[in-house]
């Protein structure tokens, strides 16, 4: 189910055509194995602005996604993919720098810490909320203040 028939797709500063050169769309791996919801979510995030790589429905398929090259600004991983848990890629994913959110219907979603920082968004969800979350991930974070120093000033 893995397909990747957007991975050139760029988006028009505006629907005039005019010489503006297009912005790339934002790209996110979408890693679900209910089709429905994947075909639902595809739909959504495209009609959102968003360019999708996959969907996967099976690790192997995510891993193989993660491995080709193709770039990726954000994921968002199903928590539980047919009898398996998405540790592993989660883990992969940080090691890239590649921020995500876990979509799950489970109650306990990360008892050890393993997506320690990562937005959870419960399902059902609206695709306007999951957006918004993938923006925030992809917001440049606040810089540290400096510390003040003693004596200046």
């Amino acid at each position: 189910m893995a397909e990747t028939d957007s991975v050139d797709e760029t988006i028009s500063g505006n629907d005039g055509g005019s010489a503006d050169a297009p912005v790339e769309a934002r790209r996110v791996l979408l890693v679900e194995d209910e089709e429905l919801v994947a075909m639902v979510m595809v739909d959504e995030l495209k009609r959102l602005g968003w360019s999708v790589v996959g969907p996967a429905a099976t690790l192997d398929e995510a891993q193989a996604l993660v491995s080709s090259g193709v770039r990726i600004d954000v994921a968002v991983l199903d928590i539980h993919l047919r009898g398996r848990w998405v540790h592993g890629l989660a883990g992969e994913l940080k090691a890239r720098g590649v921020p995500f959110a876990v979509c799950t219907g489970y109650e306990m979603v990360d008892p050890d810490g393993r997506f320690d920082g990562a937005p959870v968004i419960a399902k059902p969800f609206t695709a306007a909320r999951l957006s918004a979350a993938l923006d925030d991930l992809l917001k440049p974070s606040e810089p540290a203040p400096a510390p003040i120093q003693p004596g200046v000033g």
